[in-house]
């Protein structure tokens, strides 16, 4: 039966099957399959966590030595992992305040998207406007050569954005991976080999 699906019914399906609560799951594995972005041991910013399945497999691919926070204002639909942490805030607040010292990330993933309006400049800025926070957060908490991944809407400033990004990575490549609904501007933004540069204010830190 699964094979008449369609290919939007087949994910969202396979979530069900596999315990995700959202079929976006598989965009990140996918991405993560075709870029090498998570390995055991990492520490991981999930940005955007809820409903929770992003934060699920990040779990269990970087493993019990490794750990992953999660952020969103929404609560999440999952049991927490043991590796995991999550907060409850929006990403324009002060993240040091609740997590106190440790290191940097290796990765930092954001699937962070604005309530659309259907008006689709409106939603293009909304999102850069949250993928441009998202990117202040990585140049504040990344390790040298860590990774970056955050969703866009393709239209006007998104090349100006992700000129932005090329200056602190020696690797950026956009990615549309096949689990995006049919119709959908959403890509992805993928970026390796972060290159450190002094930065202003606290570091976000994990313990």
């Amino acid at each position: 039966m699964r094979y008449h699906l369609s290919k939007e019914d087949f994910y969202t399906q396979k979530a069900k099957e596999e315990n995700y609560p959202a079929r976006s799951v598989y965009k990140l594995q996918e991405i993560d399959r075709k870029f090498g972005l998570l390995k055991q041991g990492d520490k991981v910013l999930d940005l955007g966590a809820a409903p929770g399945s992003w934060l699920l497999y990040i779990s269990r691919r970087v493993g019990p030595q490794g750990r992953v926070i999660g952020c969103d204002t929404e609560e999440l639909k999952i049991e927490l992992p043991a590796n995991a942490t999550f907060i409850r805030q929006s990403v324009f607040e002060d993240f040091n305040r609740p997590l106190g010292s440790g290191s940097l990330f290796d990765v930092v993933l954001s699937d962070l998207a604005p309530q659309t309006s259907g008006l689709h400049e409106k939603d293009v800025a909304l999102c850069l406007e949250l993928a441009g926070r998202a990117f202040e957060i990585a140049r504040q908490t990344l390790r040298p050569n860590g990774s970056f991944a955050v969703k866009l809407f393709e239209g006007e400033g998104v090349e100006d954005y992700i000129k932005q990004v090329e200056q602190s990575f020696e690797i950026v490549k956009r990615y549309r991976p096949r689990a995006t609904r049919k119709g959908s501007r959403e890509i992805y933004l993928v970026a390796k080999n972060y290159e450190r540069q002094s930065t202003t204010g606290n570091n976000l830190v994990v313990e």
